[in-house]
């Protein structure tokens, strides 16, 4: 039970640290936390597990080559506009036609649990990896009832499952031909890697 509280707590924290750099442009204190020795130190750690090696090792380049650039909070500003205010990239339902089960679910869970975006959208991007993050957080304090915890369990598998699978994949190659600055396009296929890595974990060994 420790290895699943332990490991439902590093996920909720990695998708919320993905919900958060996706939700809104980076501030100038939000760029510099990247040079700091904990956030090296978390990209470091990723970069050990096999699967995520690839992304995680490209995404610091990314993170290396634009804290060395002059005006690097006014660049990757405009990039963010240009992804994401301008093309809309984080609007799911530009990627296919999703799974209105899927959707009525996550509107229940925004309902149930809300959202620290402004935007309250089903369809919002950052609003699913956040309800995502909710929801392991949820399962790994549900120590003492296997029900509910199964329930959270589901809810997840639901997501990942319906939702998430179709917009990333898709979501992650726009942002490659997209972004002329690199830094979304790298954190995107970052997010991709950790995505089918714990699509695995739900569908066979989370329970």
């Amino acid at each position: 039970m420790q290895d699943f509280i332990l490991t439902s707590q590093r996920r909720a924290q990695l998708y919320e640290w993905f919900s958060t750099l996706f939700s809104a442009p980076l501030s100038e204190a939000d760029l510099q936390e990247f040079d700091s020795y904990d956030l090296r130190d978390f990209l470091k750690s990723l970069a050990t597990l096999d699967p995520l090696h690839p992304a995680a090792t490209h995404f610091q380049e990314q993170v290396s080559q634009l804290l060395q650039l002059e005006n690097s909070q006014d660049q990757l500003a405009h990039s963010y506009q240009a992804l994401f205010t301008q093309t809309r990239l984080l609007d799911t339902s530009s990627f296919d036609e999703l799974d209105q089960d899927a959707l009525l679910l996550m509107s229940i869970l925004l309902k149930q649990y809300g959202t620290q975006l402004a935007d309250d959208d089903p369809l919002h991007g950052a609003n699913q990896l956040e309800m995502m993050a909710t929801l392991a957080f949820a399962s790994s304090e549900q120590v003492r009832s296997e029900a509910a915890r199964i329930e959270l369990l589901e809810k997840q598998r639901a997501l990942a499952n319906q939702l998430l699978i179709s917009w990333l994949p898709p979501f992650s190659e726009q942002c490659q031909q997209q972004d002329t600055l690199g830094f979304y396009a790298s954190l995107a296929q970052l997010l991709l890697a950790v995505f089918i890595m714990d699509i695995h974990y739900l569908n066979n060994v989370a329970q």
